[in-house]
């Protein structure tokens, strides 16, 4: 016993004395850090609070700028788009009337009456002649044109009030549709209209003169005053120039875009500088608004370079001063027509919003420095009594370590004896420092690997299951990306597509796509990415979007190879996995019949001409992949196909697939088995099961090593459409 309290009492004494040295020099250091930390901290807090205020003051000026930079180019976009849409009417006319006079046979001779007083304010077709015109020699010509007066009609509905449209002749009588019958009467009592040479109108020999689609100056009406500009394109009839057509629209339409703006000034000036309408509630104009006046010629040398910049074309933002005040200036251009369009922002209301946010981030900075020196002085007196708490703590527990000290042989004894058991959640906690303790120790660890090995083999499992429903979810999510409503487009009966995308894994690298770029064009797309599983998927999802987006963007047949270099050079931007994709991409003019395609890197397609009866594979240009390399060069090829003709498309899936024998597929198989099916009497989903059941009887049992992926459409014949 005396020896055991003997022990006790040194244990006490030597845990207090090494407690109460270390916690006094400890909590010595600690203060003085923390008076040295408050004062820092209060000194930081205000610099910060300066740097904030600027920050937030330089965010808020650049986020107007970036603002009205935003609002220009979308207003500008949205103008364009007007002036696109009046473009792409006439250029429907221009295509419906040489298309009746190249297919003659197709269209009876239709008649169409002169302007009648009856008529006034209706929207009507009529027919007007220069003077001295022998009309009879033109009644097989002007027949043929009626035809073109139901669609002239439909346009002019379509583009709303005020709309003319003219197609004027080179043998000088013209056809046209509006509502101002009675102004081609020169007098009350007059009985005929008068005379009407289109060939003699500005918009006529502008565009016989280019040989090509333009708008035409801002002009005014002559009978409202109102302003108004035309669309004018020449029409040929066998190569040969045989006349223009021309639509012409008032600009309140797009003076409305300008007025709707969400900016108190912003105005439109055309490529000679003129303003052609504006809003100015911030009065930045108001010195300066003058007809017919280019405003390049003002003495204000800011607002001079300016519209320069805005009449070459160019987008950008800039700061220019009038009448003393300052303004946030930004435009962007309208490249159908050369205008441009101007945002401005008056700069003393970004100023005023500055400072109230400078001032706002500093009040913050001052309260928030405040709460900190008033913390800081708790915690120093919160110490104080910790350190106070912690030697009466220390004193307690050295007593009772005295008395435990004696107890760890038997301590583990009985842990041994319950782990031994079968409890794993036991431990032994004998802090002797000699063998016992590492023995306990050792004993601690057995049972916390045990543990550790169900712990981690619960988790795995967990963990599996869980990346298997994510996957499953990645699977629904890119089958739900690719189109699967069949038929695609009902309203279009001239074609029929039909396709199918097999994963080797979860997901796949393979896709195809089609959608409709105007009413007569259909693009078509299949494509194989590099590699397997979530990367290709991904890099799937990027190339898909990519190349639909600059799709949309074409103006005509030839820009298809542009479309793919564009989005070539795209996805080698930031390709740090070296990825790539072959893509074949084609467009089919539904009206003609005519074929574009560019193939990068992808297996050729097989098409089949319903006069030969079989299919063959086309005749493709190898192109370079896309994401390989940038700044490549696209070969684009044609084909002409007839009514009932089809085409199908494949990923090498298909004629790489391996049978348990690792044969291949091959090209020769697949033709062939497309070849011996009666393919005028299946349909495409029929021709996709044929190829696919010819696909798993050549596999067997092999595990699929690659994404299948097939695409069939059809051109269909008249009966097919009419049925």
């Amino acid at each position: 016993m005396k020896k055991n309290g003997s022990i006790r009492q040194q244990v006490q004494r030597l845990l207090f004395l090494c407690s109460v040295v270390s916690l006094l020099l400890l909590g010595g250091i600690a203060l003085l850090g923390m008076m040295g930390a408050r004062e820092n901290s209060r000194q930081s807090g205000y610099e910060m609070g300066e740097e904030a205020a600027l920050t937030v003051s330089t965010t808020l000026r650049t986020e107007a700028e970036e603002r009205m930079q935003l609002l220009a180019s979308e207003r500008a976009a949205q103008i364009g788009l007007e002036l696109q849409r009046i473009a792409d009417r006439t250029d429907l006319i221009r295509s419906e009337i040489s298309w009746i006079f190249e297919h003659t046979g197709d269209y009876q001779l239709r008649s169409i009456s002169e302007p009648r007083r009856e008529n006034a304010g209706k929207l009507v077709p009529q027919l007007e002649f220069a003077a001295g015109l022998d009309r009879g020699a033109l009644a097989q010509e002007i027949g043929l044109m009626a035809n073109a007066q139901d669609i002239m009609l439909q346009v002019a509905r379509q583009n709303g009030e005020g709309t003319v449209i003219s197609a004027a002749s080179k043998n000088g009588f013209t056809i046209s549709v509006d509502r101002d019958s009675a102004v081609r009467f020169t007098t009350p009592d007059a009985v005929s209209p008068a005379p009407f040479d289109g060939t003699s109108r500005p918009w006529y020999k502008l565009a016989e003169q280019t040989g090509k689609a333009v708008f035409t100056d801002v002009y005014a009406d002559s009978f409202t005053g109102g302003l108004r500009i035309a669309r004018t394109m020449p029409y040929q009839v066998n190569g040969d120039f045989a006349g223009v057509v021309v639509i012409s629209s008032y600009l309140e339409g797009i003076s409305q875009l300008v007025l709707n703006a969400q900016a108190e000034t912003c105005f439109v000036v055309d490529k000679n500088g003129q303003l052609l309408f504006f809003k100015d509630e911030a009065g930045m104009l108001k010195s300066h608004v003058q007809p017919q006046m280019d405003l390049r010629t003002i003495s204000n040398e800011s607002m001079v370079k300016a519209v320069s910049n805005m009449t070459e074309g160019k987008i950008g933002a800039c700061t220019i001063s009038i009448d003393g005040k300052d303004f946030y200036l930004a435009y962007a251009p309208i490249t159908q027509t050369g205008w441009s369009f101007a945002a401005a922002l008056n700069a003393e209301d970004v100023l005023a919003t500055e400072a109230k946010a400078r001032t706002d981030v500093l009040a913050i900075a001052k309260e928030n420095i405040e709460d900190m020196d008033a913390h800081m002085t708790k915690v120093i007196l919160a110490m104080a009594v910790v350190i106070v708490l912690i030697i009466l703590f220390v004193s307690w527990q050295g007593r009772r370590m005295g008395d435990r000290f004696v107890h760890p042989i038997l301590d583990l004894s009985d842990g041994v004896r319950e782990i031994a058991s079968g409890n794993l959640d036991k431990k032994l906690d004998i802090r002797t420092g000699d063998e016992i303790e590492h023995l306990s120790v050792c004993f601690n660890a057995m049972t916390d690997e045990l543990q550790s090995y169900m712990k981690n083999l619960t988790r795995i499992t967990a963990e599996k299951e869980r990346i298997a429903t994510e996957l499953n979810v990645a699977t629904n999510i890119q089958e739900s990306m690719l189109p699967s409503i069949f038929p695609p487009f009902p309203d279009c009966p001239d074609i029929d597509i039909r396709a199918t995308m097999h994963a080797a894994k979860e997901v796949g690298g393979d896709f195809y796509d089609f959608y409709m770029l105007d009413e007569k064009h259909i693009v078509v797309t299949i494509a194989d990415v590099s590699g397997k599983g979530v990367p290709a998927a991904l890099f799937m999802v990027i190339s898909k979007t990519i190349l639909k987006n600059f799709a949309l963007t074409m103006t005509g047949e030839d820009d298809l190879a542009a479309v793919v270099a564009c989005t070539n050079d795209q996805l080698c931007q930031n390709n740090d996995a070296m990825m790539f994709v072959t893509a074949f991409v084609g467009m089919l003019d539904i009206t003609t019949g005519k074929f574009t395609y560019v193939n990068a890197g992808h297996n050729p397609p097989l098409v089949y001409h319903r006069r030969e009866g079989k299919f063959s594979y086309m005749d493709v240009k190898r192109n370079f992949v896309l994401g390989g390399m940038d700044e490549l060069t696209f070969q684009q090829q044609e084909i002409m196909l007839e009514r009932g003709d089809k085409l199908f498309l494949y990923t090498d899936g298909v004629t790489e697939a391996l049978s348990e024998d690792e044969e291949l597929y091959g090209e020769e198989r697949l033709e062939k088995c497309l070849n011996g099916m009666d393919v005028e009497h299946t349909d495409l989903s029929g021709i996709l099961n044929t190829v696919q059941k010819s696909l798993a009887a050549h596999v067997q049992e092999a595990e699929q090593s690659d994404d299948i992926t097939m695409l069939a459409l059809e051109y269909k014949d008249a009966c097919e459409m009419e049925g």
